[in-house]
């Protein structure tokens, strides 16, 4: 298949529509063409009215990093398409392979580059596509895992595109040489050490030798695959609307599961023969573990292995009433947790120093001023009232009256439910709100002076609460307690 300026700006319309995308700019062949393809769209006769920029990402991997920056900043002048260069740390990490690590890093800083409803163009191409299938058959992965890079995806605040995905190698570097294109060659590319480097320079080769359509037809197959985990998918979301968990205000909190209708998923009709009790008992799992898939999944999560997905289902949702089981993975940046407490499944992406929480630790909340909270991945915040949280929210006057303070629990705190009424002990708060014994560690606690008021969203002094419908908004303040975005 030939690359041509009007080939990719028909791929790209069909993949998305936006006005603005960003580049991911290496200075190697394939990004270049990439590059090139879309300085054409720029200066198209025809009209182009999306603006285009790019990045270059410094991993500091290798000596000649920064000349490859001036390079890319060369192209990009010549081109007339602005450059970013963003250096990172993608130096092997603990428990990471060095591609894990960089790519980590990489897509770290384009997530924080992306504006909103931006697309982020990467130059994936065919010969990738059937690498990336081959490692995922090699690790054991399912349909998921096999159905490799898809050619679009959200991504942050936008969208990922691989709009050159059908392309094969070969197809790019008769571009590249067509147009007299210079770019960079990265010395780590021949280093069979990386897996897929091996897979490129000595496996693929081999296999085309005796099947020489062998990447198309792995590509073909990435897409049936994908296709069926859509089917899969589209089960799952249906199953899980009857299982999430929604609290008190209405709202679903899609990282906890109820257990009473998960644990029907394992159940026996008593109807059934023995011989079709053990076929449906395996489809049942089947299904069970789809959902939990596509549960973690959703959770922006990476799966786990098919060995702690079965942890997960014996160990923590069959566990006895009274326990209070735990399954963990790890996988790059993420520490994750299935937990079970009480009447539901908890979902959790915990800190690698949660047991270094400094219980010392105080911060003073002001007006509009937004207080991260070490560890816990979550920020307070005090503003104005709006019509959502005007029930929850306290009266403004009254509340600025003291200095508001944020603190952690230390043990043997009390609160009043209101100014006049007895004290109580917050251990028994936590036991009647059901709240889980890991998160009472990373509640806030809002004092109004020495008066405990909040403990996270939940308001457990009512003296300053507001309880006039006729206030207005702007005289009413709420505290929001938020959690901050995945990594």
């Amino acid at each position: 298949m030939s690359v041509t300026p009007q080939a990719f700006h028909f791929h790209l319309q069909k993949l998305t529509s936006t006005e603005k995308y960003l580049i991911a700019y290496s200075g190697g062949v394939d990004s270049h063409v990439l590059l090139h393809l879309c300085s054409q769209l720029k200066n198209s006769p025809c009209g182009f009215d999306q603006s285009f920029s790019a990045v270059y990402i410094d991993h500091g991997l290798s000596s000649s990093s920064k000349k490859w920056g001036r390079h890319c900043q060369h192209i990009c002048f010549e081109l007339d398409i602005p450059l970013t260069i963003v250096e990172v740390d993608g130096r092997q990490k603990k428990g990471q392979s060095p591609e894990a690590s960089a790519r980590t890093a990489r897509y770290q800083a384009f997530s924080q580059l992306l504006s909103e409803n931006e697309c982020l163009l990467t130059a994936q191409h065919l010969d990738d596509q059937a690498e990336t299938l081959l490692l995922q058959l090699l690790r054991g992965s399912g349909t998921k895992g096999l159905s490799a890079m898809p050619r679009v995806k959200p991504f942050s605040k936008g969208h990922l595109c691989r709009p050159i995905l059908d392309y094969k190698k070969k197809d790019i570097l008769d571009y590249a040489k067509q147009h007299n294109l210079q770019w960079i060659e990265d010395e780590s590319n021949l280093e069979e050490h990386f897996d897929r480097n091996y897979l490129r320079q000595t496996i693929l080769p081999l296999l085309e030798k005796r099947w020489p359509a062998v990447k198309d037809n792995f590509a073909k197959s990435a897409e049936v695959l994908a296709e069926s985990q859509l089917l899969l998918d589209e089960m799952a979301e249906s199953d899980l609307q009857e299982i999430y968990y929604v609290n008190s205000d209405g709202i679903t909190e899609y990282n906890k599961l109820m257990l009473a209708p998960t644990l029907k998923f394992l159940s026996n009709d008593q109807q059934t023969s023995i011989a079709c009790e053990h076929i449906d008992n395996r489809r049942k799992l089947s299904r069970l573990n789809n959902l939990l898939r596509y549960w973690i999944n959703h959770n922006q999560l990476p799966i786990p292995s098919k060995k702690i997905l079965e942890q997960i289902v014996h160990t923590v949702i069959q566990a006895r009433e009274d326990a209070m089981p735990l399954v963990t993975w790890k996988r790059d940046v993420f520490h994750c947790e299935v937990r079970r407490y009480k009447d539901k499944l908890y979902l959790l992406d915990v800190p690698q120093n949660k047991n270094t929480y400094q219980k010392s630790q105080e911060f003073i909340l002001s007006l509009d001023h937004k207080v991260r909270l070490n560890d816990t991945n979550t920020y307070l915040e005090l503003s104005a009232a709006n019509d959502s949280s005007r029930q929850k929210s306290f009266d403004r006057k009254k509340l600025l009256s003291k200095v508001i303070t944020v603190r952690f629990r230390k043990g043997g705190e009390r609160y009043r439910r209101n100014s006049n009424g007895c004290s109580h002990p917050l251990k028994h708060w936590f036991q009647e709100q059901s709240i889980p014994p890991w998160e009472r560690e990373t509640m806030p606690l809002i004092f109004w002076g020495d008066e405990l008021i909040q403990v996270g969203h939940f308001i457990v002094n009512d003296s300053l609460k507001n309880g006039h419908e006729d206030v207005r908004n702007d005289d009413l303040l709420s505290i929001d307690w938020q959690r901050i975005e995945n990594k």
